[in-house]
């Protein structure tokens, strides 16, 4: 990887005619094929120039959060840590995208925005029947001392036999076994069903791990709880919703029927009184006419 300034913008890149990628990107002198993802975390585009696809890839979360910007005093850019985490999946014998360029832009020592062009895999995204291939992959990179960081089934592409990898942080196995036994069980959810036939569910190790992501899921959860009341969010799903229109359907009901029923005992009481005036009425007519016959 080499490193340059270009108006007063860090650059990186893999050679020397990676850099113009600077000024395509700047003037916006590409084409684009389509975006493939734009939430709050990134914008990942498919773009073409001259006539070959590329990865233009914005990491917004952590170009734009106050405290990832304060981190990236020392640490540098997403981008940056991407671009070399990259070379280093490369390094060691794995199969993933090419990076070619990357850019970051700093203001008082702070990363306020960044970006990476890397090469675009054309491939298909792992499913159930690739999981001998994404398994053994997955092993290989144990073996090798690293984890993937992210084994859902998704960050893995099969293309022309190869089996590639995306959006793995690539670190060191740390924890070995129980990291590597966390990685398949991790795996295993993004399947939807059981692979216990690709790695041993036995023993303390599977116990431990298995705890661990037990643990990490009701973390998450906790996590954007206590997120959403600090931003004052209110996100209330489908069944939340459907819940709160039964209790207000239920509501409405025992409303209408209380007026129902109280507006029938005023009705009953209503005609009763009538019914007493009437037979009082009669009464007094008989002993008028009881009182003239006398």
């Amino acid at each position: 990887m080499y490193k340059g300034i270009m108006e007063k913008k860090k650059v990186f890149f893999n050679e020397l005619s990676s850099i113009e990628f600077f000024d395509v990107i700047k003037e916006d002198r590409y084409k684009l094929l389509k975006t493939l993802k734009s939430d709050n975390r990134s914008i990942v585009k498919l773009i073409q120039f001259r006539g070959k696809p590329y990865i233009y890839k914005i990491p917004l979360e952590k170009n734009t959060r106050k405290w990832q910007r304060i981190l990236s005093f020392f640490r540098g850019s997403e981008a940056q840590r991407e671009f070399k985490n990259l070379e280093k999946i490369l390094e060691n014998g794995f199969n993933t995208s090419k990076p070619y360029f990357a850019c970051e832009i700093k203001k008082f020592g702070m990363v306020i925005d960044s970006y990476i062009i890397m090469e675009y895999i054309n491939g298909n995204a792992g499913d159930i029947n690739s999981l001998p291939f994404i398994t053994d992959t997955l092993s290989k990179i144990h073996k090798k001392g690293y984890i993937h960081g992210d084994s859902q089934l998704s960050n893995f592409i099969l293309t022309n036999d190869k089996c590639y990898i995306i959006d793995a942080k690539f670190n060191k196995s740390i924890f070995g076994k129980i990291a590597q036994t966390y990685e398949f069980i991790y795996l295993e959810t993004s399947c939807g069903q059981d692979i216990g036939q690709f790695y041993s569910k036995k023993g303390l190790t599977y116990l431990i791990a298995r705890g661990i992501d037990n643990y990490l899921i009701l973390w998450g959860r906790f996590r954007a709880w206590i997120k959403s009341l600090i931003r004052g969010e209110r996100n209330i799903s489908s069944s939340d919703t459907s819940k709160e229109n039964f209790i207000n359907k239920f509501k409405n009901k025992i409303s209408t029927e209380k007026f129902s029923q109280n507006f029938s005992k005023v009705f009953k009481k209503k005609e009763n009184q009538n019914e007493n005036n009437e037979n009082k009425n009669n009464d007094e007519t008989k002993s008028n006419n009881q009182e003239e016959l006398k």
